[in-house]
């Protein structure tokens, strides 16, 4: 065989190989990032339930109390982000800290879903904007890994506390 032949005959043979790779790949993955599947329903069925049971179906300004939800899944469970729309109560004060008694009342709940991994909250509020328009916009946000939510007793954690046990934990000047 010359040289010529020697380089045809192994690109050739290692083509099987790499495609047979490429489609192991793509099949594992596509299983992985499956957000529709029945599982994943099955997942956000039981986050809106809790979430519902927890906080009522709508906020005391007649919005539809989850605005996002959204799971996906990773390699050893499911990420949910979640955007709920929060409650006006008298005080700025008031309105965070009843954001931040339902998010414990919602984590207290979450032990009957054991798959769940990291947890992104996002509270909308409706804000103001240069053209006299409401927009409802993210005043509260964080994120919770399983870890963390494992270790805690939620009966002692309180709304005062929370934000120093969460990660990336941003709230927005209009809370301050």
């Amino acid at each position: 065989m010359t040289k010529i032949h020697k380089q045809k005959f192994w690109r050739f043979a290692a083509l099987p190989w790499l495609l047979l790779t490429i489609a192991a790949l793509l099949a594992t993955g596509g299983w992985l990032l499956k957000a529709n599947s029945q599982d994943a329903t099955n997942v956000k069925n039981a986050l809106q339930e809790i979430i519902i049971d927890q906080t009522g179906a709508t906020s005391n300004m007649n919005k539809k109390r989850i605005s996002n939800l959204s799971v996906s899944h990773s390699s050893t469970g499911w990420n949910v982000e979640i955007s709920i729309n929060a409650d006006k109560e008298l005080t700025v004060i008031s309105t965070k800290q009843k954001m931040l008694t339902q998010t414990i009342a919602i984590l207290d709940s979450l032990p009957k879903i054991d798959q769940l991994e990291d947890m992104s909250f996002s509270w909308l509020y409706p804000i103001g904007n240069e053209q006299n328009e409401v927009d409802y916009q993210s005043v509260l946000s964080f994120r919770l890994d399983k870890k963390t939510r494992e270790q805690l007793i939620w009966d002692n954690v309180t709304p005062s506390i929370l934000p120093d046990l969460v990660i990336d934990y941003e709230e927005r000047l209009l809370l301050e």
